[in-house]
């Protein structure tokens, strides 16, 4: 099972996107700082509040955490950033993804998969 490490300071996006991930078969976990993140993190999904603060902020990450895949979120990014690999890699993150954005653009993101049945449930919820 993938785990995914969220950084967001919203409360009840944070558990939101625990909900989706374990929707799709991800375990997510929450950490409010790099000292207090846990070990065996697959991929980190960070909330970005400007492309100004997002290098400092990524760069501890990334140090922390050197081979989990970084997905940068922010409500400053454009739907089509999501697509772009060259803000990407200029933020030296793994993928861009803008908010507000959707269960199946987390997945996406992620390369998270849901079985069948998880997708049934999901959808009855």
């Amino acid at each position: 099972m993938k785990r995914v490490l969220i950084v967001e300071h919203d409360r009840l996006h944070r558990d939101l996107i625990r909900e989706w991930l374990e929707q799709g078969g991800a375990q997510g976990v929450c950490a409010d700082s790099v000292t207090a993140a846990p070990a065996g993190i697959d991929a980190i999904l960070i909330d970005v509040v400007s492309q100004q603060q997002a290098h400092a902020l990524l760069r501890s990450w990334r140090c922390a955490y050197p081979h989990a895949a970084i997905v940068a979120a922010s409500g400053r990014f454009f739907p089509g950033d999501t697509a772009n690999d060259a803000m990407a890699r200029r933020l030296g993150v793994t993928r861009v993804l803008a908010k507000p954005f959707t269960r199946g653009d987390l997945w996406a993101a992620l390369d998270l998969k849901a079985s069948p049945s998880t997708l049934r449930s999901a959808r009855r919820s």
